[in-house]
């Protein structure tokens, strides 16, 4: 609970605030805990230790928002190694009751996990995670919108042999957890996640989609198509949304996201250079919908590396595309630099 409130304008580097001189100094300082401002707020060092190991103990959901939201903004800006926060989270987040919240988590985890952990860490902490969610799972009240949402998240890391049987018997019906309604959409993620790791193929997406012939299943098809872990499934996918224009905008968008898996860096490597190879073409013949999709989607966020880096600037200086694309770009670029800073924050953390 709070202990005190100083309400104040906070002017330049350094604020005084003499109405604290002498007082004892509490657990947690936190900025704009009304969140009367839009601010980037951010923990100091004994603020940041407490909320680690007891954020999820706050009563008051306004100040455990902006905890979180802190503990995310010093991650994604590498001032807080994604191992710190993946901790920070695990702490707290099966006592957070907001579900949009822990959604949110379940998302921001997942990328940071993903983009900005130290590459040689990276697995250790996939498989912490998702340990965690599975358990979150199992533990969560039954029925309730935080066990659907805890079956989503590791619906989307699922790895082991143990944990992928697991998606394929709730599928099947042979084994159930109590409360959890395994229905059309949760159907879809498990197949997804099961074609992304090379355990479902055409068969049985095939299969799935006569279970849901509506426009909804045919885009759940459609990314777990391309989801599929063989130079064959990229080549078909990128083929029917760069080489051709006959995709709906929504099969399109849904074929891209299966396309782009962070765990299949290596499938999607030679994609780099093609990328940059028909952008500009793409750009041209396209709807700016339909453009922009691609310019972003199929962008290789994923190769967070120097190299990208260079190869978007070569690019950039030899095409001198026009200023919507070229924003489009700069930004994905970004992105890249901002997971290289993240990596090496987590890195020397370790």
């Amino acid at each position: 609970m709070r202990g005190d409130r100083v309400e104040l304008d906070v002017d330049g580097e350094l604020t005084a605030v003499p109405e604290l001189a002498g007082k004892r100094r509490p657990a947690v300082v936190l900025l704009n805990d009304d969140d009367l401002s839009y601010a980037k707020v951010r923990l100091d060092e004994r603020s940041l230790a407490f909320v680690t190991e007891h954020l999820g103990d706050f009563a008051d959901s306004l100040p455990r928002a902006l905890c979180w939201a802190s503990a995310w903004d010093m991650t994604r800006d590498a001032e807080l190694a994604t191992r710190d926060y993946l901790s920070l989270v695990l702490s707290g987040i099966g006592k957070e009751s907001d579900i949009g919240v822990v959604q949110s988590l379940h998302r921001q985890v997942k990328l940071a996990v993903d983009l900005y952990a130290d590459p040689a860490s990276r697995e250790a902490l996939l498989a912490r995670w998702t340990d965690a969610t599975l358990a979150h799972l199992r533990s969560a009240e039954a029925a309730s919108d935080h066990q659907l949402a805890w079956a989503r998240a590791f619906a989307a890391t699922a790895r082991t042999p143990e944990q992928l049987d697991l998606l394929e018997a709730l599928l099947a019906g042979t084994q159930t957890i109590e409360g959890l309604a395994v229905d059309t959409e949760l159907r879809w993620s498990f197949v997804q996640r099961l074609a992304a790791v090379g355990r479902f193929d055409e068969t049985e997406i095939a299969d799935e989609y006569e279970r849901d012939r509506t426009a909804a299943g045919e885009r759940h098809a459609a990314t777990a198509r391309a989801a599929r872990p063989t130079e064959e499934a990229k080549a078909e996918a990128w083929a029917s949304v760069v080489e051709s224009d006959k995709l709906p905008n929504a099969v399109q968008e849904a074929v891209i996201a299966g396309f782009v898996q962070t765990d299949q860096r290596e499938l999607l490597a030679p994609y780099t250079d093609r990328y940059f190879a028909v952008l500009a073409d793409v750009w041209a013949a396209r709807s700016h919908e339909m453009a922009q999709q691609i310019a972003v989607g199929l962008y290789p966020a994923v190769q967070v590396s120097g190299e990208t880096l260079d190869r978007t600037d070569a690019w950039l200086t030899s095409t001198e595309p026009n200023a919507a694309l070229r924003r489009l770009v700069s930004e994905s670029r970004a992105g890249v630099e901002r997971a290289l800073r993240a990596q090496a924050a987590d890195a020397a953390a370790s």
